[in-house]
């Protein structure tokens, strides 16, 4: 079977996904060949030059090199562009654009960052950004960032799972780590894990993802809470380091935006991302969280071990396990007061 794609850029993911099941039949040989000028930087023709570049074999094919192109023309366009413009990298070069034309992260700002070390300052605060899914296709992530460092701590990202459990992993992690703040996708199901957090006493702030941006910069001016941490974290990409992780990449690259009548950036909604074949965006959405707003560095050295939750288990006269739970700013507090008596 021979299957033939021709202006492969352009072709709706979903044919990609309806041609794929061919090579299920073992006795059938299948030659697949996807051709095309490079025009977006994500889509199914973008991954077999990128995720599954293992898979094919390919060619890039530059104009200025073939014989039967028109160099008086290309020449034309090498001074009315420059050679690393989207333009002449698409048409002419035969090269993915770093950024498509709508494309709100550029794809080198991502791949830089992945690859950059980065060491956290003892005083950078750690924060938490948890994106919030109940059950479907959508995950639930908890991302931790402290400083410039978004990678020394991994990612946690869970399907299908109750809020209790999601809660579960918040606390647990909160034991391990000194978490400075946690800011939560209130949107939807979010608002219950928000309450059951404030319960622990936990540093915990609501985020509005269609709620009004603050707008501290007059440079540029966003539509939503969401689209200003996406610009905030698309700012601080040309210092950060993250995780070296296909998904991560794929879904900081995929959002693309408008500007509208207010002048104001626009992303994307994940039901369009959807409609273009690309996944929602939960991991990159929960590392924009933890931009929602600047957090102080720490004003005091934390002397009390390893974990910004104590949990002590007793047994109550009926033998049953009783916990307590005391966030580290109580125990500094109690610390402070217990000196100034002592003095």
């Amino acid at each position: 079977m021979v299957v033939i794609f021709d202006e492969a850029s352009v072709i709706d993911p979903i044919i990609f996904q309806t041609i794929e099941p061919v090579a299920t039949d073992a006795n059938t040989e299948v030659i697949w060949c996807c051709f095309g000028n490079p025009l977006h930087n994500t889509g199914p023709f973008r991954e077999c030059f990128g995720r599954f570049a293992h898979r094919w074999k390919r060619f890039h094919v530059d104009s200025r090199e073939v014989g039967i192109s028109d160099k008086k023309q290309i020449a034309q366009w090498a001074a009315d562009y420059d050679e690393d413009s989207y333009f002449f990298c698409t048409r002419v070069r035969g090269l993915f654009p770093s950024a498509g034309s709508l494309q709100f992260i550029p794809t080198d700002l991502v791949e830089g960052a992945m690859v950059r070390e980065v060491q956290p300052l003892p005083n950078d605060p750690l924060v938490l950004g948890v994106d919030v899914a109940r059950y479907g296709e959508d995950s639930s992530v908890i991302f931790p960032r402290q400083g410039m460092d978004a990678r020394s701590i991994l990612p946690i990202e869970v399907r299908g799972v109750s809020m209790v459990r999601l809660e579960e992993l918040i606390l647990n992690f909160c034991q391990l780590h000194l978490v400075d703040m946690i800011f939560v996708d209130a949107t939807g199901v979010g608002g219950g894990v928000i309450d059951h957090l404030l319960k622990h006493n936990l540093p915990v702030e609501e985020v509005n993802f269609g709620g009004k941006a603050l707008n501290a910069t007059t440079q540029v001016r966003y539509a939503n809470k969401r689209a200003e941490m996406w610009g905030l974290m698309r700012d601080a990409l040309k210092w950060m380091a993250i995780p070296n992780q296909a998904d991560l990449r794929d879904q900081l690259i995929g959002p693309e935006y408008e500007i509208n009548l207010r002048g104001e950036y626009q992303l994307e909604r994940k039901e369009d991302m959807r409609r273009r074949g690309l996944a929602s965006p939960d991991i990159a959405d929960a590392l924009a969280l933890t931009f929602a707003r600047p957090v102080f560095p720490k004003q005091y050295d934390d002397r009390m071990g390893t974990g910004n939750v104590v949990s002590e288990y007793e047994s109550n006269q009926e033998g049953q396990e009783t916990r307590s739970v005391i966030t580290r700013r109580a125990i500094r507090d109690y610390s402070r007061t217990t000196s100034d008596h002592e003095g």
